[in-house]
């Protein structure tokens, strides 16, 4: 399974939030501000954008609409599976919802969802469970809050039934009362501040015909999810991926051996494999360094703690590494700007 910020997303994801705030009574342009994601981007069935591209928009629409509980939910409910492309049909067309959510979970990349899914069964329940550790801490409550109301929101627009037993999640207690209005359950049933996303329902729900099921098609679209999934790697190169990592989240900036662990190669094989593409990992970590920098100064972030959160050990060596990219002290470039 690819890591979701490994593979570039098309802009439907974007696209639902935009939608939503603008009903809120922002503007296409302050979601957009800084994501280097434009409004034609989002009508362009082409157009593909990066994880962090869609973080930098949620934070506007935190910062524009409020960092409150709900907020997300209330982005999530204009989710529909139609919306999620040919993952989306591709669940439609299986026989069962569990055989749908198996056939898409390696696909997932390609879906608006930044939450890790899998499933796990014992006799009497079924367990769908979203993790969302590898999400920046400033986006995640919005994340998790969008992402599992648009399970509802997803569910109910096909006609579908997922009705809970009772729901774990990591969001506060005022976010899980909120969750818990969305999925129609007693507030005692949805379970705030635990270690992850989960939700039990009964064995059988998910073995039910769906009504669109055909197993042709259903194949048809899985072979089609592939293709998609290798052409977008394919297109990016490794460099790609990387540089998507770094950026994914930044502040947290990953070692070599954790990307690579994360893509599941050694870091002999992910250097060969950037030296291809004319790269290392030394001058993308640059490239993403001198990047950010630029965005905390112009948000007149200190200097000391951009250094800090550049992962470098004294102000000295980032003010240093800052004249070599820009010709100028960090301090005077801020002035200048």
């Amino acid at each position: 399974m690819a890591p979701v910020w490994a593979v570039p997303r098309g802009t439907e994801g974007v696209r639902i939030m935009v939608q939503a705030a603008i009903a809120h009574g922002m503007t296409a342009a302050e979601c957009l501000a800084g994501s280097g994601i434009t409004e034609a981007d989002l009508t362009d069935e082409n157009s593909e954008i990066w994880a962090h591209q869609e973080f930098d928009v949620i934070r506007n629409l935190i910062a524009g609409l409020g960092d409150r509980p709900g907020v997300g939910i209330e982005v999530g409910l204009h989710s529909t599976l139609g919306r999620a492309g040919v993952i989306g049909f591709l669940i439609l067309a299986s026989a069962t919802l569990r055989q749908g959510v198996e056939l898409a979970l390696p696909f997932l990349a390609l879906s608006p969802t930044h939450l890790r899914f899998s499933v796990d069964t014992d006799h009497d329940y079924t367990y769908l469970a979203a993790d969302d550790s590898e999400l920046p801490t400033d986006v995640r409550a919005f994340i998790v809050e969008r992402d599992l109301a648009g399970l509802v929101g997803a569910m109910h627009g096909a006609h579908l039934e997922l009705s809970p037993i009772w729901v774990e999640t990591t969001l506060d207690a005022e976010g899980a009362a909120k969750l818990a209005q969305v999925w129609h359950l007693p507030l005692a049933d949805v379970r705030p501040g635990q270690r992850n996303n989960r939700l039990a329902a009964p064995r059988e729900l998910l073995d039910q015909p769906l009504p669109l099921a055909d197993e042709n098609t259903a194949r048809m679209l899985a072979r089609q999810c592939r293709e998609l999934l290798d052409r977008r790697l394919a297109r990016v190169g490794v460099a790609g991926q990387v540089r998507s990592r770094l950026l994914y989240k930044a502040g947290e900036l990953p070692s070599m051996q954790t990307v690579a662990d994360e893509l599941h190669v050694d870091p002999r094989t992910l250097r060969r494999r950037l030296a291809s593409e004319g790269t290392s990992y030394r001058v993308l970590l640059d490239e993403v360094r001198r990047k950010l920098a630029i965005d905390l100064l112009r948000e007149d972030v200190p200097v000391e703690e951009i250094s800090r959160r550049l992962g470098y050990a004294e102000t000295s060596n980032f003010t240093h590494a800052f004249k070599r990219w820009e010709g100028t002290a960090p301090s005077y470039f801020r002035r200048s700007g």
